[in-house]
């Protein structure tokens, strides 16, 4: 391959994306793998074009984020690749997670009829102390804790939701096997949070860690707001997936 073209710090950046991208879409076996190995450094150096101390380099960055893990003698090893979360489908974890045949484990900490407050009211359009139903679930994937979620459904969802067993069960399943309801799309809007205390005990991290927040609102199929949504995921463990089709001008 031909030889990269730039200094070795500017090297060593661009094999860490390539190896990190490689890594996140499960090059190496990902999640699949019992222990997905990154091939020898002087295979790195000669596939890419760069020379060792640059793949040394960028292995020092991948570690640094916990992506890799170095083990004398016997090799490099993947120990972050991450789940995928695709937000261009309306899919519950369990169903978007499905292909990679790992169980979804969810723990509530609260189910609860409650009111709605002014700003869950505009959002779900009903009236301000109108009842809703308020779920916080801690999910977990393969044994380790994922996301921190907390929903407000609306009033038509509080008989079929309340006594069920929210532990295996997601909510959208709940509502169109249960309640007969469709659903038709959801808006969401992502950011990058630090995780407060509250939330890094739950999701088994350090307080300040970085994570994704999602919210989500999650209309019918007729456009009514019915499933009002925080996700925090921990960034270390997901990647948020989209497809963005360009809009064709006429």
């Amino acid at each position: 391959m031909r030889k990269y073209a730039g200094t070795r710090e500017d090297a060593a950046r661009w094999v860490r994306d390539v190896l990190r991208a490689q890594i996140l879409d499960g090059g190496f076996g990902g999640l699949s793998a019992p222990r997905p190995m990154l091939p020898p450094e002087n295979t790195l150096a000669s596939d890419l074009g760069v020379s060792r101390n640059a793949i040394r380099e960028a292995l020092d960055l991948l570690r640094a984020e916990g992506l890799i893990t170095r083990v004398q003698g016997a090799g490099t090893f993947v120990t972050g690749a991450k789940l995928r979360q695709r937000l261009d489908r309306l899919e519950g974890l369990a169903e978007s997670l499905a292909g990679h045949q790992l169980s979804v484990v969810n723990r509530v900490v609260s189910a609860r009829e409650d009111t709605a407050n002014p700003f869950v009211a505009a959002k779900l359009h009903v009236q301000e102390g109108s009842p809703i139903y308020f779920i916080e679930r801690v999910r977990s994937v393969g044994g380790v804790a994922l996301s921190l979620d907390t929903t407000s459904l609306r009033p038509e969802a509080i008989d079929v939701v309340r006594g069920a067993d929210l532990d295996t069960t997601d909510v959208f399943t709940l509502l169109e096997t249960e309640l007969g309801v469709r659903l038709g799309r959801a808006e969401n809007t992502v950011e990058a949070v630090a995780a407060d205390r509250g939330s890094a005990r739950m999701l088994e991290v350090r307080p300040g860690s970085p994570l994704l927040l999602v919210h989500r609102l999650t209309f019918l199929d007729d456009d009514t707001p019915f499933d009002l949504e925080s996700v925090r995921y921990r960034g270390d463990r997901l990647s948020l997936v989209t497809v963005n089709p360009r809009l064709t001008r006429g």
